[in-house]
């Protein structure tokens, strides 16, 4: 199995665009006023969102490829 670039592609502007948005709630939200704990909030977020956004794409078919094994 593999995948297009297209699919990559896009795969890669959705997750740009959920990580920017992941970026300005953590931001936005003022959890702390120390940039390094606001930096690991997000990285925390950014992990857990990811791998749902991952289970998400693998369900989707468009882009993937069955290439044949040889013998």
């Amino acid at each position: 199995m593999r995948e297009t670039r297209l699919r990559s592609v896009i795969k890669t502007i959705g997750w740009r665009i959920i990580a920017i948005a992941n970026s300005f709630v953590i931001l936005i939200s003022e959890i702390s006023e120390d940039a390094l704990l606001n930096a690991l909030y997000m990285n925390l977020t950014g992990f857990i969102v990811y791998y749902f956004y991952e289970r998400f794409c693998s369900h989707i078919p468009h882009g993937i490829r069955h290439d044949k094994k040889s013998p």
